[in-house]
């Protein structure tokens, strides 16, 4: 008895051994299926966002063609076919995530792309208080993907006079 007590248990050790190497594989499975969805989300991703990165060229061209057009060319149809195309343009580059970075207030570097550095006019504040980094121009605009910077703004930033050290003299800057 004793000695079919002991393939019994060692039949239930084996068959325990088994179960629990089951589970271990069924687990690596899902967590590679997983790894897959998410390898295949982050492509999808990269792809679209290259397409769409490669598109803002093209709105880019079309916005400065229609903001240089004269208030003439303005009430002539083609110039409102074009702007039709352009808003259509947005649309659908809206629905695919696209969101355009606002461009007024101070500079984030996360979001935006100082290209240059100017003093501030005093005119652009009132209170007699300069404050830096203030976002004086756009000089192209930047856009998000689905909430990740696609393309920074490019911006002019300003810069208090009184809040810099002026510059030795004969330096160029």
């Amino acid at each position: 008895m004793t000695k079919k007590t002991d393939k019994v248990n060692e039949l239930e050790a084996k068959v325990n051994e088994l179960d629990a190497q089951l589970k271990r594989a069924v687990a690596d499975y899902q967590n590679l299926e997983k790894r897959i969805t998410e390898g295949r989300s982050e492509l999808t991703s990269f792809v679209a966002g290259e397409l769409v990165n490669k598109l803002l060229q093209v709105l880019d061209h079309l916005e400065q063609a229609t903001n240089g057009a004269t208030e003439a060319e303005k009430e002539s149809g083609w110039f409102k076919g074009v702007e039709l195309a352009v808003k259509q343009f947005k649309d659908v580059l809206k629905l695919e995530g696209l969101e355009e970075i606002q461009d007024v207030g101070e500079f984030n570097p996360s979001l935006h792309e100082a290209v240059d550095v100017r003093d501030m006019p005093p005119s652009l504040d009132s209170s007699g208080i300069h404050k830096d980094n203030m976002i004086l121009e756009v000089i192209r605009k930047g856009y998000n993907l689905n909430g990740k910077v696609l393309r920074p703004a490019q911006v002019v930033v300003g810069r208090s006079p009184d809040n810099h050290p002026e510059r030795p003299e004969g330096a160029e800057g």
